[in-house]
């Protein structure tokens, strides 16, 4: 089958080149492109906006490097495959990105560690990750580092936040607050957690945040009694 569209398509070009240049241009002027793939994210009407540029190309000079290169601009797509389908059509396979957490107000932070803008930011059940300009790589490492020590807890991360200076602090899902500081973090952490397990985890409701900068104990604030 292949064998037989190559030769089709050969004859196609032979034909049009023939006819002239204009001719050859217009005879294979990209009127279609075809998305194929499991879309969770974007949508098909999002992408055939964002490769609106290719339409009116031809297949006979549109490079697929540059045709690539205007399909990945498509904040979604992590990587795709384009093919030429002869004589008017440019088939595009597409793969999203899976978001692994939210960067900032804005942003995600996919889980091959990139960050995108999507248009519209959707409303996933994902960690919450903050910190200063160009500083997603550190804070994901923390993320990893931080994930690996609860994992024998029922904590999980709400939110994690890299101050400007330098300092750590952490939201778990269950409301509670919990300041790390600058330094020895996950030493810190590990403590607040022994706390946590002993004497703090059937009080929840009481608490308003815990401070762990402390090196041999943690710092807890109380609500008041009405």
């Amino acid at each position: 089958m292949r064998i037989a569209a190559l030769i089709g398509a050969v004859l196609l070009i032979l034909v049009a080149v023939f006819q002239g240049n204009d001719s050859s241009e217009t005879w294979f002027a990209i009127q279609k492109i075809e998305i194929k793939g499991d879309l969770k994210y974007a949508t098909e009407d999002e992408l055939q906006s964002d490769y609106s540029s290719l339409l009116g190309q031809s297949l006979l000079s549109v490079s697929l490097s540059d045709a690539l290169a205007t399909v990945l601009s498509s904040e979604w797509v992590a990587s795709a495959e384009i093919r030429k389908v002869w004589p008017n059509t440019l088939q595009v396979l597409v793969h999203e990105h899976t978001p692994l957490a939210y960067w900032g107000d804005g942003q995600l932070i996919s889980t091959s560690a990139v960050v995108i803008t999507p248009p519209k930011v959707p409303n996933l059940p994902l960690t919450r990750l903050y910190g200063p300009e160009d500083s997603s790589d550190v804070v994901l490492e923390q993320f990893g580092l931080v994930s690996q020590v609860l994992a024998s807890t029922s904590l999980r991360v709400s939110t994690l936040t890299l101050e400007p200076r330098g300092a750590w602090s952490i939201i778990f899902t269950n409301g509670v607050a919990v300041k790390l500081g600058r330094e020895e973090i996950l030493e810190r952490l590990q403590r607040f957690i022994a706390v946590y397990k002993s004497d703090l985890s059937g009080r929840i409701d009481q608490i308003t945040s815990v401070d762990a900068r402390y090196p041999h104990g943690v710092a807890v604030g109380w609500k008041k009694n009405k």
